[in-house]
């Protein structure tokens, strides 16, 4: 369950559910590109979302969002750079999603969330998810800045170049960042080494 670099890998993974994939408007600018750029860029916005630390349906509103958005600036976007617009329109709105959460958990009125019981769950199923949670649970205590490369890095399997265009940073900089968000992980991996999923089996 790990990569090659030690890291936990695209998995266990979440892929886009079905719903992300229903993404207004009907009747973008341009149809085709509009299309083909959902096909070939809405699991990786979703995944990024999720990992920045939204819940599933969360995830699946703010993806809908962030492809509106691009719908509307279709026209206006070079090719090539389509990416780099949804990724950073994607941790805008997750942003300002994730302050609208906190607020309504401030609120004393604000319902218990609705525990579910895994234990009617398949066993790998349950394995992935408890994983997922674990990866993330960690991922929540790194950063936003340290969180956002090593997702990029190690789950999305992107190169420092590819990583420095998103991020807007120098590869340098970039390659600096990574080395720390790395070493950031590795240290809460050690200090939880007796809840590691991704370790089973190994002395």
């Amino acid at each position: 369950m790990s990569s090659a670099s030690g890291y936990p890998d695209p998995h266990p993974s979440e892929p886009a559910p079905g719903s992300a994939r229903a993404l207004l408007p009907s009747d973008p600018p341009d149809p085709q590109r509009f299309d083909d750029l959902v096909q070939t860029e809405v699991d990786f916005v979703w995944r990024v979302l999720r990992r920045v630390g939204l819940s599933q349906p969360d995830a699946d509103d703010a993806a809908q969002q962030v492809f509106l958005v691009a719908s509307r600036r279709l026209p206006e976007l070079a090719a090539g750079k389509e990416r780099s617009f949804l990724y950073g329109t994607a941790l805008r709105i997750a942003a300002n999603l994730r302050r609208g959460l906190r607020r309504r958990r401030e609120s004393p009125e604000e319902e218990l969330p609705v525990v579910h019981d895994e234990r009617e769950l398949p066993d790998e199923l349950l394995e992935r998810r408890r994983a997922r949670a674990f990866l993330d649970e960690l991922l929540q205590q790194l950063p936003d800045e340290l969180r956002r490369v090593l997702v990029l890095a190690e789950i999305e399997q992107l190169t420092v170049a590819a990583i420095a265009e998103l991020e807007q940073l120098p590869p340098g900089t970039a390659a600096s960042r990574l080395r720390r968000a790395r070493e950031a992980f590795r240290q809460l991996l050690e200090a939880q080494q007796h809840r590691n999923p991704f370790q089973r089996g190994e002395p």
